[in-house]
């Protein structure tokens, strides 16, 4: 699963954040895997929507995300407007670096008592 998040320029009437997840999730087909949505009002009618994604690749996600973003912004918020689409990188590797045992959370090695090396 990928997270990708939309950036969408909403005009001044902007809808609530539920009333805006519901218009995205109604423009979500089944075969696009969207598996949840997320929306994130900024200031200046700037809208981040996080499209939580099941596919293989993280590009494959970002077109889903993008492709239901332009579909609604088309069909029901008029004068809206997508302008960006990326993946969040929560990278799996990150994660496991700190939840491995014995590393206790640590990104980086302690230093060396002995010889004052790091």
């Amino acid at each position: 699963m990928h997270l990708v998040h939309v950036r969408v320029l909403v005009p001044d009437q902007c809808p609530a954040s539920q009333e805006l997840r519901d218009l995205f999730r109604a423009r979500a087909v089944p075969a696009e895997r969207v598996d949840h949505i997320s929306v994130h009002p900024g200031e200046n009618g700037l809208v981040t929507v996080g499209f939580f994604v099941t596919a293989d690749a993280l590009r494959t996600a970002e077109a889903v995300a993008l492709a239901v973003a332009e579909r609604t912004v088309a069909d029901a918020l008029r004068g809206a407007r997508v302008i960006g689409c990326s993946g969040a990188l929560v990278a799996e590797f990150y994660d496991r670096l700190v939840i491995t045992p014995g590393r206790d959370g640590r990104t980086m090695r302690l230093p060396d008592q002995d010889t004052g090396q790091s």
